[in-house]
């Protein structure tokens, strides 16, 4: 059998992805997701291996490092099979549709994701990292390719490999696919929201804050519902104490997230999730849906408490996205990583880069670098407030990347700093201030995390919308500024002159037709601009885009909204819908509430019967699951609070 050599590129050169460039060099012969692979793959008599991942995931560099750039390993996979690369951030529908297919088969999943697909791209066999050797009862990646080509080629045992694949397909169809409304007795009302908060109460951890064991997420469409909760209920003598009871798991949640080494104290904005129950240890990546989210509920418990830590961080999370995440143009990047090259700073920052990347090395610092930075008083008084330690801080790190090394947490409190020192609690706080900059600008001389500058509307659209709430809370004329030019940047070169939205924008080129949650991103962000400077322009462009969100992607015949429209891709098995609010919204959920507030703007028929369809379609599920979808509860609320607004109406 003849094997394309390797010549120094593959086809990945020609993509603008981050994370399919930094594939450009492997020796395998990788394809991007389209006709060519599928082609091959018929032509050949060949499975599919599609490989997914994303610019800033950690284990995705490691099995690159491993397996992906070694010769032997692509010899073996380039033999045996026809390999395609997809940056999942792009294309949320192969994502979900593939790691539902592989979560069927394992019972979980994460990436890398790895799942063989036959040529018309049903899914027999996945799973996520594969050690280069085999090692825990893992096998090698070698040997499940080889594995799986030996299969492939055996008559019987690719029948076997077929009958698997319809199966795992007709399995995620039903979990993607079909929604089951109730049985029509019972009409979606506010129990569902009762019955939400009283799930996340009895999952709640009262001393860390969040919801359940490590890894712990911060979840903003959660705290988000709470804090929605807590508002309907305030004024309900009969119900007045359950909503207490979620505004207190909310705020107490955001202040521990807020102390954590989750929360990057130098240089403002939140890593991606803490791998310990205290929030201390992150996963140090910094994803823009991550910040854009938590800036809104941070202000939102800012104006429920007073308490302005809450506005403080939110503030530092904003300059952070203004300084290192924004193009020139107003658009913004979709993420930092989590790895990085160590620089020992206390050398003044003579030392090289060490020769290999680590997770948190921008972050961490030994005791002796602060030491050198700061004056002994300045210090003694940082160190103290930050938990740093001569022996490093961090207790559970079984990969020893940190041993010796401290990430930053709010260990103890200014007052108690100034007992212990003797010092006035005001020159406590400029001391910590003061040093804290001094840091961050030492930290700078670091070399800074990779950046994916990739900009993505549907998440683009979340920072629009906090800008604009920044910009009311916080009563700061240039967050509302940066929102409208990052809306204009969207609107001007984004989207066709027919109309048609496009996902992703990255090197000048705009590409991949946007998705059912780019539109209901978009649209939030749109009403969001025009409700707060009754701009008619914005809300023009705003029904005009849920308008073709209910064109592409609502479904007439169930109700909810479909992520991709109709004939979007032809090698697609189906047309999955998002329906779970996870780290992200789900395009159902977000779709669902814009209808509801179109229709109470414009009195439009249309998105109001679009609203209660899927409100209907998503009945049964919700009775099931209500913890699944807040924020589609939280437009049920909305939904709900319309129709008494119509019953009491005088006629």
């Amino acid at each position: 059998m003849a094997v394309s050599q390797h010549t120094g590129a593959n086809r990945l050169k020609h993509e603008k992805s981050p994370y399919l460039l930094q594939h450009a060099d492997n020796p395998v012969d990788w394809f991007a997701w389209g006709d060519a692979a599928f082609e091959k793959a018929r032509a050949q008599n060949k499975p599919v291996l599609v490989s997914i991942g994303y610019a800033t995931c950690h284990w995705c560099h490691v099995m690159a490092h491993e397996s992906f750039s070694d010769p032997e390993t692509a010899r073996i996979m380039n033999e045996n099979l026809v390999n395609v690369k997809i940056d999942r951030e792009e294309r949320p529908d192969l994502d979900q549709i593939y790691i539902t297919a592989v979560s069927a088969l394992t019972g979980s999943a994460g990436w890398p994701l790895n799942v063989f697909l036959t040529p018309d791209a049903r899914p027999f066999f996945g799973g996520t990292y594969f050690p280069t050797h085999q090692r825990f009862g893992m096998a090698s990646w070698k040997q499940v390719v080889q594995s799986v080509g030996r299969a492939w080629q055996d008559p019987d045992q690719r029948q076997k490999l077929l009958r698997s694949a319809e199966n795992i397909t007709a399995a995620v169809k039903a979990h993607l696919q079909d929604l089951e409304a109730g049985t029509g007795e019972d009409r979606p009302d506010r129990t569902l929201l009762d019955a939400a908060a009283a799930g996340f109460a009895q999952n709640y951890d009262p001393d860390a804050g969040g919801f359940g064991p490590a890894p712990k997420f911060p979840m903003p469409a959660v705290l988000r519902f709470l804090l929605f909760y807590y508002r309907r209920l305030r004024f309900d003598n009969d119900r007045g104490k359950n909503g207490q009871k979620a505004l207190d798991m909310a705020v107490h949640t955001l202040s521990q997230i807020s102390r954590g080494g989750i929360y990057d104290h130098l240089g403002g904005g939140f890593h991606r999730y803490a791998t310990d129950n205290a929030w201390h240890v992150p996963h140090f990546e910094k994803m823009l849906y991550d910040n854009a989210q938590m800036i809104p509920v941070l202000l939102e418990a800012y104006e429920i408490t007073g308490d302005s830590r809450f506005a403080r961080i939110a503030r530092q999370t904003l300059d952070y996205i203004h300084r290192d995440m924004t193009h020139e143009l107003g658009g913004f990047y979709s993420a930092e990583d989590a790895d990085s090259y160590g620089l020992d700073l206390s050398d003044a920052g003579t030392h090289k880069p060490e020769g290999h990347k680590a997770e948190g090395a921008f972050y961490a610092w030994k005791k002796a670098e602060i030491d050198s930075i700061l004056d002994k008083d300045e210090s003694e008084i940082f160190c103290r407030y930050y938990g740093v330690s001569e022996n490093g801080n961090v207790k559970a790190d079984p990969s020893g990347e940190f041993s010796g090394k401290n990430i930053l947490y709010a260990a103890q409190s200014v007052e108690k700093i100034a007992r212990k020192t003797g010092t006035d609690e005001k020159m406590v706080e400029s001391i910590v201030q003061q040093a804290a900059e001094k840091l961050r600008t030492a930290r700078d001389r670091r070399p800074r995390p990779f950046r994916d500058e990739k900009i993505l509307v549907e998440w683009n659209a979340l920072m629009i919308s906090a800008l604009v709430k920044a910009s009311r809370v916080l009563g700061e004329e240039a967050y509302l500024d940066r929102a409208r030019k990052a809306a204009d940047f969207i609107l001007t070169r984004m989207v066709s002159q027919d109309g048609h939205l496009y996902r992703r924008w990255a090197d000048g080129q705009r590409a991949i037709f946007a998705m059912a949650g780019d539109y209901a991103m978009l649209v939030q962000a749109l009403l969001d601009l025009y409700e707060h400077g009754l701009d008619p322009a914005y809300l023009r462009h705003a029904r005009q885009m849920g308008a073709v969100m209910l064109e592409l992607f609502f479904d007439e015949k169930q109700g909810g909204f479909f992520m991709t429209a109709a004939h979007q891709d032809k090698h697609l098995i189906m047309r999955p819908r998002d329906l779970t609010d996870n780290v992200i919204p789900a395009a159902n959920s977000v779709a669902a509430q814009n209808c509801v507030r179109l229709f109470r703007i414009t009195d439009e028929q249309r998105f109001y019967e679009a609203a209660q369809k899927t409100f209907q379609a998503s009945e049964k599920r919700l009775r099931q699951h209500p913890q699944s979808a807040p924020v589609l509860l939280s437009a049920l609320g909305r939904f709900l609070e319309t129709q008494t607004d119509a019953a009491e109406a005088p006629s």
